[in-house]
């Protein structure tokens, strides 16, 4: 099996450029770093918990389940609510011939890097980034935009800078992600010179 990972800040696009990726490989599945989200500490409003600091996530848990994937095990991959800041379930989850892992800090720890076979880190400017992460909010989990612009300022951009834009240097390819580009036509383009 063959891992391929997508790391990049909130709202530049990851998860569909994971679809993307996706479909144009055979036997692909994908694997989201959100699912592997410790819960929150009881004593913590949600809107003060920071989702997007390196100690939200269980890296432990998610490196674990990489190696078995690995090794051709299923594993039992956590569901977790955001709304409750906690895991509710969990599903079987089967490996494929490709592994695609997707998430802000996918490319952090030397030990999950030492497993894949090649990463792509993903990037947009500020004001699509602030822009796609109000629109999703609002119409995934139906938050206002008064309480997006709050977290954002609040958590989304002091995390980018501090932990996970370093992770940039570790991507074989950094892709731009602006709101006129087109994921679908790179990955096109990018399939017909390399074999992932």
């Amino acid at each position: 099996m063959k891992i391929i990972a997508i790391a990049g800040g909130t709202a530049t696009g990851k998860s569909t450029f994971a679809q993307y990726l996706a479909s144009r490989l055979p036997s692909a599945m994908i694997l989201p770093l959100d699912r592997f989200y410790l819960n929150k500490p009881a004593h913590v409003p949600i809107e003060q918990h920071n989702f997007e600091a390196p100690t939200a996530f269980d890296f432990k848990e998610f490196h674990k389940a990489l190696e078995d994937l690995k090794d051709e095990l299923p594993i039992q991959l956590p569901k977790y609510e955001y709304t409750l800041g906690k895991r509710t379930s969990s599903t079987k989850f089967i490996p494929g011939r490709y592994l695609i892992i997707e998430g802000l800090y996918s490319l952090m720890h030397a030990s999950i890097r030492s497993l894949l076979q090649y990463s792509f880190y993903l990037e947009c400017s500020a004001d699509v980034v602030m822009s796609r992460y109000i629109l999703k909010n609002m119409k995934e989990r139906n938050y206002t935009p008064e309480y997006s612009i709050q977290q954002y300022f609040a958590f989304v951009r002091p995390s980018f800078f501090s932990y996970v834009a370093p992770t940039r240097q570790h991507a074989k390819m950094v892709v731009t992600n602006d709101y006129n580009s087109r994921l679908d036509l790179f990955l096109d383009d990018f399939l017909a010179k390399y074999q992932l």
